[in-house]
């Protein structure tokens, strides 16, 4: 018997039988587009995580219907801003956007609308005619960033749009990578009030229970059916995500459509899914900043059974690194990139982990100078500094220091001198010099003699120098 394989991987979902989970997303949009001021919201989430699904799936006019607005009146315009490039104006832009919404809207609306003049006077016109008619259009902007990346797209666009927003009717659906205000080509549009209209929502990892219910539902009128350890097997090596759980999935599906013995079948799916998610794990790991890749390294060495490939990495300074990295951690979480459990932080897969592990051998880390050292040695440089502050983890740090300048202080009254900081630090001898001038007017100190002995007198050094 031929089989079709229900569990697809690459294209975004658009039937809406086939989507599932993301119900509390979906009410923040609705509930925002039913109230009285037809506000608009932001998507934000990683690459691969389903946005683009999730706004196909809002666009859908029995979603729509069942969520309290009618599909008569209120015009959902899907558009993938990928096509956006850099000959792309904001004239064009909008006029690709009313063709598009011609093909919904009466007639009549664009009877009084000059193509030829589309500034910002007679688009506000257009929404009020539309208004007036009881016609009301939400924009589901994909890849958004697009236009806030593109330099032909200055203030007034974003001015304008705000405008259109806020007094004519027009409700804006954005999806981007992340918050759109990170995601802008000058400091003159970050500044713009453009942003302030949006309520950002998160799109992370599936639940538990929307993890099972995906495949629960694609499997739901097939003779094939996944075992219970199996189903366990596939959302801890491919987590609760969409994406790379539809990979698993699929392949899992095909070693039943052909047959394999269990044994083959588990090798068949695993093998077949590392070779599809590795590229965008890898795309997931060069978006990230350098803090961001040394707390995702400290959580995969710490989770790495021990002797299994864990070398000499100390477990309790992994554990210190974590500790003091709550702020980062809270951001990886934000991008699906790590889940919470209760009162910790896990890699969101077994695969995301493994993967880790096994590319830090690789990886660099780039100086504040300009160079690259081995990024093994970078992490080495912040465990040890991990270790050098634990005590002060939990404590409010003397004279108002920051975490840093504790750091730069501890080593100096340790006997480092400015160039050993730096380099133990992995900082340009610049930023040393500038931490040092902070630390001593926070002390009210002149010379690094005086430093030292606030920090010998406070008991801020555990290795004091030798006499």
């Amino acid at each position: 018997m031929n089989h079709s394989n229900p569990f697809t991987y690459g294209n975004p979902i658009t039937d809406a039988a086939r989507f599932v989970g993301r119900a509390r997303q979906i009410e923040q949009v609705f509930s925002r587009l039913r109230n009285v001021e037809f506000e608009s919201s932001s998507l934000v989430g990683e690459r691969r995580v389903g946005k683009t699904s999730l706004l196909y799936h809002l666009a859908d006019a029995a979603v729509q219907r069942a969520h309290g607005l009618d599909p008569a009146r209120y015009h959902f315009l899907y558009v993938d801003l990928a096509l956006v490039d850099a000959t792309t104006t904001p004239a064009r832009l909008w006029q690709y956007l009313l063709g598009r919404l011609e093909t919904s809207l009466p007639a009549r609306a664009f009877e009084e609308l000059d193509r030829t003049a589309l500034d910002n006077f007679a688009l506000a016109e257009f929404f009020d005619r539309l208004g007036a008619q009881g016609q009301y259009v939400v924009l589901l902007l994909d890849e958004f960033e697009n236009v806030t990346r593109n330099a032909n797209f200055g203030p007034d666009f974003f001015y304008g749009l705000r405008s259109l927003a806020i007094h004519h009717k027009l409700a804006l659906l954005t999806s981007s990578r992340r918050e759109l205000i990170e995601l802008t080509h000058s400091d003159e549009i970050r500044s713009s009030p453009f942003f302030n209209i949006f309520a950002n929502i998160n799109v992370r990892l599936f639940s538990p229970d929307e993890a099972r219910a995906l495949i629960a539902n694609a499997l739901a009128d097939d003779e094939i059916a996944f075992s219970a350890s199996e189903t366990d097997a596939l959302l801890d090596y491919a987590g609760a995500h969409p994406y790379f759980m539809q990979v698993a999935c699929h392949f899992l599906y095909a070693a039943y459509a052909q047959r394999h013995s269990d044994a083959a079948r588990e090798m068949f799916w695993r093998g077949e899914f590392r070779k599809q998610a590795a590229p965008h794990l890898a795309e997931y790991w060069r978006h990230s900043d350098d803090k961001e890749k040394i707390v995702l390294a400290a959580l995969a060495l710490a989770e790495t059974p021990r002797g299994a490939a864990q070398g000499e990495w100390d477990l309790s300074a992994l554990r210190a690194l974590l500790a003091r990295s709550e702020r980062v951690l809270a951001h990886l979480d934000k991008r699906g990139l790590v889940r919470r459990l209760q009162e910790r932080y896990a890699l969101f897969s077994a695969f995301w982990r493994e993967w880790i592990v096994n590319a830090l051998p690789e990886q660099t880390f780039e100086l504040d100078t300009g160079g690259t050292i081995p990024f093994v040695q970078a992490l080495q440089t912040a465990l040890a500094q991990s270790e050098l502050t634990e005590s002060f983890a939990e404590t409010e740090l003397p004279a108002g220091l920051s975490p840093r300048e504790l750091e730069v202080l501890q080593l100096v009254a340790s006997g480092l001198s400015d160039a050993q900081v730096a380099r133990k630090l992995v900082l340009s001898p610049r930023t040393v010099s500038t931490h040092l001038q902070s630390i001593y007017n926070k002390l009210g100190v002149n010379s690094r003699v005086a430093a030292t002995r606030f920090a010998l007198e406070h008991r801020l050094v555990k290795n004091p120098p030798k006499k």
